[in-house]
This record gives C-alpha cells, sequence and structure tokens, in this order.
C-alpha cells in the first residue's frame, strides 16, 4: 500500500490554509466593489497622470437615445476609480518584484507608422487635386462639408498621454519615445495650416514650429532605426512640404547638431527651455528680430525634478539621476495674466517660483502650465506688435522667449480653448501666428481634428 503524501495533521493545515485564502480573495473583491459604487468618493485629478479625470457627463436626451451618455458614464466610471494613484504605484511595485530592473529596455511599441512620401512629391498632387475640386465649384463643396469633429479636452489629453507613451526606449536612466508617422494626420494638420495662411494673407504672417521627440533629436541614427518606428526628420519635412503660405521653422536639423547638450530632460517627455532657446533663435531668423543671449536672462532653476517618463515607470535609474528645470525670465516683464477652463481669471508669472512645489512640478514654472488662454503685455514696448501661440504643453517652455519682442503675447492651449483663431487674429489685429507642436501629439487624427477646428 502507497505511502500518503500528506499527514492527516498537513491535510488539515492545508485545508485552513485554502479557505483563508478564498476568504481573503472575497474580502479583497468585495472591497474592490464597494470602492467601485462610492460616487461620490471619486478624484477628478490624477497626480501620476499629472491630468485632469473624466468628468460625470451630462444627461440630454439625445445622448441618452444614441447611447454615447452610457459610453461617456463607463468611461468616467472606469477613469476616476477611488484611490486610483495608490493603485497604480501598488501595482508598480507588485511589477518591480519579478526581477532586477534592466538599465536598457523597450516599454511598448512595436507600432507600424505610415510610410512618409517623399518631401514635393504629395504636395504636386494636392496641388493638382485642388486645381480639379475648385473646378467642380467651391460653393457645393462648402455646402456638402461635413463639421470638424474631436473629442472633449480629457479624452484628448488621455489619448496625448498614450501617444507620448505608447513606445519608449529606456537607456541609462532615460526614457525616448518612439514616434509613427499618420499620413492622414499629417494632412489635415497641414490643410488646416494652409487654410489658416490662406485666410491670413496680407494680415498675419503663419509660422510652424514641429518639434520632435527626444529620440529624433537625441538618439545616434544607428541606434534610433533599431528602435523602429518612423524617421522624425523626413517626417517634418515632408510636413513642412505641404505648405503654401506657412512659414516652417527649422527644429530637428539644428537640435541634432547641439545633442550633446541638454535639450530634452530624462525622466520627462518634454524638452528644456534651452531646446527651444535653438529654436528661437531659428524663428528670429525667419522673422528678422536679433535674439536675446541666455546670458542676457535672470535665470531660475529648480531640482529635483523627476517627470511623466518617470511616474509612468518608476525606473529607479531614473530616481538617481533626477531632471534639472532652468527657466529664464523675460526681460521686459515677467507678469501674464491666463484664465482658466471655468472662465475665471489669474494673475501669474510668465516664469514661477516652483522651489516649493513637488518635484513632479518642474516644468509648470513656464506661463502656469496648460491654460486655455494666457496674455502677455509687455511695458517696455509700445509700437503694437503681437503674436499669438497655438501650442500645446511643448510651447510652454517657448513662449518666454517671445515676450521681449512683442508688445503683446497670446497664447492659445489647442487642448482647452473654444475660439475661432482666424477670427481671433482679425479682432485683435494680430500680425504673427505661431503653431508650435510636438510631432507626436500632432500624430493622431482626434488632435489634428481639434486643431483644424479651431483654424
Amino acid at each position: 500500500m502507497a505511502k500518503e503524501k500528506y499527514t492527516k495533521e498537513q491535510k488539515k493545515i492545508i485545508r485552513k490554509f485554502r479557505a483563508l485564502a478564498v476568504k481573503a480573495f472575497a474580502a479583497v473583491m468585495l472591497i474592490g466593489c464597494v470602492m467601485g459604487f462610492l460616487f461620490f468618493f471619486r478624484p477628478s485629478t490624477s497626480q501620476v497622470e499629472k491630468r485632469k479625470l473624466t468628468e460625470f457627463p451630462k444627461f440630454t436626451v439625445s445622448s441618452f437615445l444614441d447611447g454615447s451618455f452610457f459610453s461617456q458614464v463607463s468611461l468616467w466610471y472606469s477613469d476616476t476609480f477611488p484611490m486610483r494613484d495608490t493603485l497604480i504605484a501598488a501595482d508598480k511595485k507588485v511589477k518591480d518584484l519579478y526581477g532586477i530592473e534592466s538599465s536598457t529596455m523597450m516599454v511598448g511599441g512595436h507600432e507600424q507608422g505610415d510610410a512618409i512620401p517623399i518631401a514635393g512629391e504629395k504636395k504636386e498632387e494636392k496641388t493638382a487635386d485642388k486645381k480639379d475640386k475648385e473646378t467642380e465649384g467651391s460653393i457645393q463643396k462648402e455646402e456638402n462639408q461635413e463639421p470638424v469633429t474631436a473629442p472633449d479636452s480629457q479624452e484628448m489629453e488621455a489619448e496625448i498621454q498614450n501617444q507620448i507613451q505608447q513606445g519608449l526606449y529606456v537607456k541609462d536612466g532615460a526614457a525616448y519615445s518612439v514616434y509613427y508617422f499618420n499620413q492622414g494626420a499629417a494632412e489635415t494638420y497641414t490643410d488646416a495650416l494652409n487654410q489658416a495662411a490662406e485666410e491670413l494673407d496680407g494680415i498675419a504672417n503663419v509660422y510652424s514650429l514641429l518639434v520632435p521627440n527626444n529620440s529624433g533629436a537625441m538618439l545616434p541614427e544607428k541606434e534610433l532605426k533599431g528602435l523602429g518606428g518612423s524617421d522624425q526628420e523626413q517626417a517634418i519635412s515632408y510636413y513642412y512640404s505641404l505648405y503654401d503660405k506657412v512659414i516652417p521653422v527649422k527644429t530637428i536639423e539644428t537640435l541634432r547638431e547641439h545633442n550633446d547638450e541638454y535639450l530634452y530632460f530624462r525622466t520627462d517627455h518634454h524638452w528644456t527651455q534651452l531646446g527651444a532657446y535653438y529654436v528661437y533663435e531659428n524663428f528670429c531668423k525667419e522673422k528678422g528680430f536679433e535674439p536675446h543671449k541666455l546670458s542676457e536672462f535672470e535665470k531660475m532653476s529648480f531640482e529635483p525634478f523627476l517627470g511623466t517618463f518617470y511616474t509612468e515607470l518608476q525606473n529607479q535609474d531614473m530616481a538617481k539621476n533626477p531632471d534639472r528645470v532652468d527657466a529664464y525670465v523675460p526681460m521686459g516683464t515677467n507678469d501674464m495674466t491666463y484664465w482658466n477652463t471655468d472662465g475665471s481669471k489669474q494673475e501669474w508669472h510668465v516664469i514661477e517660483d516652483v522651489s516649493t512645489w513637488d518635484q513632479s512640478s518642474g516644468y509648470y514654472c513656464y506661463i502656469g502650465g496648460d491654460k486655455p488662454m494666457s496674455i502677455i503685455e509687455n511695458p517696455e514696448i509700445q509700437d503694437g506688435s503681437s503674436c499669438i501661440v497655438l501650442k500645446e504643453s511643448y510651447g510652454n517652455c517657448f513662449v518666454p522667449f517671445l515676450v521681449d519682442h512683442y508688445q503683446t503675447v497670446y497664447v492659445v492651449d489647442f487642448r482647452y480653448a473654444d475660439v475661432n483663431l482666424v477670427d481671433y487674429v482679425k479682432e485683435k489685429k494680430i500680425q504673427d501666428v505661431l503653431i508650435m507642436n510636438n510631432i507626436t501629439i500632432i500624430g493622431s487624427d482626434n488632435v489634428a481634428n481639434k486643431i483644424a477646428g479651431l483654424l
């Protein structure tokens, strides 16, 4: 007779542990369910993801009948789960127990971008198509044209964050975004800028500044090609080739020339103000301004800074080597005014002292962060000059350099604004329009549609 594997006493202990495990699992599920039903204790913002979470949708009869109301409720429910940030951090700690974190790794990625046409070729096709459409009758086109639609700001902000972090190459305590070209978004974006430039012809100059991801500017070409993705220099060249009366400003070539300098953060997806400075010099060359030297500005520094990449990855190499945020204060004025999404007005500073803020807030020192509308008046200039910057967060550290060249600088963040930019330029008699965006952020159909809707 075969000897039993466990004694009666051992079996009794095993049964107790199994029962305890079942009860513990049931308790966790019960707590999760209770938390899920805490409708009035849900977060409105995420410090980990640095964004506003989805708001509970307004009920309308039309949204109820077409089912969109329930889809929006589902999005709100999943996006505002109680203790969201705590659970995300706990999940990361559990994952860290799997093994030793590699200093070089790929997170996500392996997407497939569209093939990038050769710069110039598509423009010839678009010109021919444009002539054909004109012969068909522009009146009929206007009558049949569908309005441009885009998601609300919370949905779009979440999509942008996913785009930026959908493919990350982590190396020696720094993360690099991989870029994927989107043909449809490129055409929507460039068509919108061309239309704005056409409508403002003789009224205002329209400039386009497309900023590459850190990978396209900072990594050696051989290493960059090994990551897959799309060629950012080729993509920016293609975008610029589609412009008619839009004035392109050189970016990636200049940044690559200086990529032995501190142009991008290691732990965050933004560029530094030094990177923005080199593109500012290129804009001044196009505009005919004499750029100010960095040594002329008062400099403020904030450290340590651990940005969005660190928040997402919780990489210990990043934690050991945090970033530093350098900020250059305009000479003419450091005062500005911005308006919040609820319409309230706030007096602020172009460069705000954030030295007492938490270590993830360094980039908020520039123009108060992401606001629907901001205005900066320089009392040292009284010639009536003005510009408007249509941007996302990449434009925040660029704007301060413009203050000493214009009497008035208007700033619009396309994610939160609801204004017809062309009409606004005409109304305020603005001379220069700067449309500044990161190439990954505009590589979304939704984002391109949103910008087109404002133009």
